[in-house]
């Protein structure tokens, strides 16, 4: 009992300081060395080794416990774990790195449903994902990945809801990075929820990918056409990622939408980048897991489907 307030009041003094410090140094981001003063150049310091503590604290505790037993801060983790993605945008790369690996390991941590742990890390999960860092925002999604395929017979189905939510909302992100990696936690979740998550998925990226884009006209363009412009473009990429989250989701099978899928996304080959990148990077993928198998998957397509993707599945040196 002494070992628990001695915890508790250390978890306390850590989420103070935090909450103190961390704001300062996200508003002086934009600032250069040179522009701070020494005060502020403190702080950051101070805010550097608070973030080392709490990586140290949880990579000695966190790896220690299996199902049979329950992590001693299990109880603290819907506060430290928000903290521990923050972390993420550390100019430092090497406190980076240890942050990431410690995302790892206490998304591996058993959580209990009956004490409501895992719910309030899920749901601290969510605040966090409104960060104004694409870096934390981007951060957020692998620790789902992890937290939800080591928990998914305890999360709820409203949960799983939620989080499928965030992960649809990450795919729309204003962000390449974070809508790119939205698309590979889509993929872990319909892995994990089965076809019938495909195909209610399927409706919604269809029609995000059918998006019109809009082309710039000759001159200056005005601020607001720019805008609307640029959003279409997020639109329709988030449409192609999220129907090539679909195909990763079966890397080794052939659903019988799938054929439909592939040659609807082999009519975005020739849009401009982002999608180009995400449309090569999706077939190449896709060739790679299933040419052992292709002589007997190609019987699932018909001959209109297959000529349409004769270029693209006929030449795997184009994805190299």
């Amino acid at each position: 009992e002494h070992a628990g307030e001695t915890v508790h009041m250390v978890v306390s003094a850590v989420t103070r300081e935090w909450a103190r410090l961390a704001p300062l140094s996200t508003g002086r981001k934009k600032q250069s060395s040179e522009e701070a003063g020494e005060d502020e150049k403190e702080e950051d310091r101070r805010l550097k080794r608070l973030r080392h503590t709490v990586i140290s604290w949880l990579s000695a505790t966190c790896p220690d416990y299996d199902t049979l037993h329950c992590c001693p801060i299990e109880s603290h983790l819907p506060v430290l774990v928000p903290m521990l993605i923050q972390a993420l945008e550390e100019s430092d790369p090497d406190l980076a790195w240890q942050a990431q690996g410690c995302a790892e390991l206490a998304a591996n941590t058993p959580l209990h449903r009956a004490n409501g742990v895992l719910s309030k890390v899920l749901e601290a999960m969510h605040t966090v994902a409104q960060s104004s860092s694409w870096q934390v925002r981007s951060a957020v999604l692998p620790f789902l990945q992890v937290i939800v395929y080591r928990h998914q017979f305890l999360i709820s189905p409203e949960s799983m809801r939620e989080i499928q939510g965030l992960m649809i909302e990450l795919l729309s992100d204003s962000q390449v990075e974070v809508r790119e990696m939205a698309s590979s936690s889509v993929a872990v979740l319909v892995r994990i929820c089965g076809e019938s998550l495909a195909l209610e998925l399927l409706g919604s990226f269809t029609g995000w990918s059918q998006e019109p884009l809009l082309v710039r006209g000759s001159g200056d363009e005005d601020p607001s056409a720019a805008a609307a412009r640029s959003k279409a473009l997020q639109t329709r990429h988030a449409g192609v990622l999220g129907l090539a989250a679909l195909i990763a989701a079966y890397p080794y099978d052939m659903p019988s939408w799938m054929p439909g899928v592939l040659v609807r996304l082999a009519k975005f080959v020739s849009d401009p980048n982002p999608i180009r990148t995400t449309i090569k990077k999706a077939f190449g993928e896709f060739w790679r897991t299933h040419q052992d198998t292709w002589p007997m998957l190609k019987e699932k397509f018909t001959d209109d489907q297959l000529f349409s993707l004769t270029n693209l599945l006929a030449s795997p040196a184009y994805f190299s």
